[in-house]
């Protein structure tokens, strides 16, 4: 399957991941399962739900600093460099904002439980872990459920550009996962719509984190990639879409 993000297009850019085009959201874990957590999303810590902060999370700081001249940046311009992340601290800052991919709430427990036609399947949203190698980004998470004997880890393999010859943000992923049958036959597209919906955001957050355009919009992602256990994002300014007629 071919999965495209929409964040470069500037009208959908400016909003969260719940305002993402339908198309999209008809293959949303949310979509598909329901998450049995208690308390409100809408509460969760504003360290979770804001778009700042995740330098914080990093041994070095630094590598998410505002760029010098973003404010002069013109719709559709990027800047000259990127920002490349190790694998292990990019699952840092997954860490960080997991609970928001998930709507889950601060404080609650990080595992949730989707349904869908009666079936039942557990996620621990505490341990997704991003790894890389040229032109691939894998997200593996554990999940369990009554037919398996023990937790298993699922990778959602996410094909990319690599820092040499970058995509955008189009990936590519599997029409049906690796692992126990139980859990890929029915919980593919879920998995994969989760861990896609987690690369997006933490890519998003990360660009916002580098300042903002001439317009005074945050950054957003147009293209991410990958190298060996090295996550590399390209900032650029929003195209300006307020001419296009509907």
């Amino acid at each position: 399957m071919t999965l495209r993000g929409d964040l470069p297009s500037g009208g959908r850019a400016s909003g969260t991941p719940r305002a993402r085009a339908s198309a999209r959201a008809a293959t949303s874990p949310r979509a598909t399962t329901s998450a049995r957590a208690t308390g409100s999303p809408r509460a969760r810590a504003s360290t979770v739900a804001g778009a700042s902060g995740l330098g914080a999370l990093l041994t070095d700081p630094s590598i998410l600093k505002v760029i010098r001249g973003a404010d002069r940046l013109k719709p559709g311009d990027v800047p000259k460099n990127g920002v490349t992340l190790k694998a292990a601290e990019a699952t840092r800052l997954l860490g960080g904002i997991i609970r928001f991919v998930a709507d889950v709430p601060a404080g609650s427990s990080p595992i949730v439980v989707w349904e869908q036609d009666g079936s039942e399947l557990w996620v621990d949203i505490s341990t997704v872990a991003l790894t890389c190698i040229p032109g691939v980004i894998r997200v593996a998470v554990k999940v369990g459920c009554d037919q398996l004997p023990a937790p298993a880890v699922i990778t959602v393999p996410f094909g990319v550009g690599t820092p040499e010859a970058p995509t955008g943000l189009v990936m590519s992923s599997l029409s049906r996962l690796d692992g126990p049958d139980v859990v890929t036959g029915r919980w593919t597209a879920a998995l994969t719509a989760f861990t896609w919906e987690a690369i997006l955001e933490l890519a998003r957050r990360m660009c916002a984190e580098l300042g903002k355009d001439a317009a005074g919009l945050p950054l957003i992602p147009g293209s991410i990639a990958a190298g060996s256990q090295v996550l590399v994002v390209q900032p650029m300014a929003r195209n300006d879409l307020s001419g296009l007629r509907r």
